[in-house]
């Protein structure tokens, strides 16, 4: 069996993130006075922990790919790739409602970038000069 590497989809990509974030949720909860600090901590690294995939890529078979072909270290890719999502994540404990919107308006206009990209690419891939890819295996011949 080979591996082959295409552009993740839409769907996958969603529900992976979607996964990373009510991980952080429950760190929120479970940690009171760290669990927020645990939570943008880990948004950031998170691509960084099982060979450039958070775990919810790894669990869809999705990772991210430097774009560069240079050897950027997954965390360098990591942080700079979410950190508009640690920053919408910030924002959201805002006073109010003022907080949601901003996460809502982030998540939002990085959703529709990533549908209107060609490479299915957010800000943050293109601030990191990455993309995500799924992972599949063929057989061979």
């Amino acid at each position: 069996m080979g591996k082959v590497e295409i552009t993740a989809g839409i769907l996958p990509r969603v529900l992976a993130k979607a996964i990373d974030l009510v991980l952080c949720l429950l760190m929120m909860e479970l940690l009171p006075k760290a669990g927020f600090y645990a939570a943008v901590i880990f948004i950031l690294v998170g691509d960084s922990l099982y060979k450039r995939a958070s775990i919810g890529k790894k669990l869809m078979g999705m990772e991210v790919k430097s774009l560069r072909g240079d050897m950027v270290s997954p965390a360098h890719c990591s942080i700079l790739r979410n950190s508009t999502i640690a920053l919408a994540l910030v924002l959201w404990k805002l006073p109010l409602f003022v907080g949601w919107f901003f996460f809502i308006a982030f998540a939002g206009i990085e959703f529709i970038i990533m549908i209107g990209s060609a490479n299915r690419m957010r800000i943050g891939d293109e601030l990191a000069k990455t993309k995500v890819v799924e992972i599949v295996f063929k057989e061979e011949g």
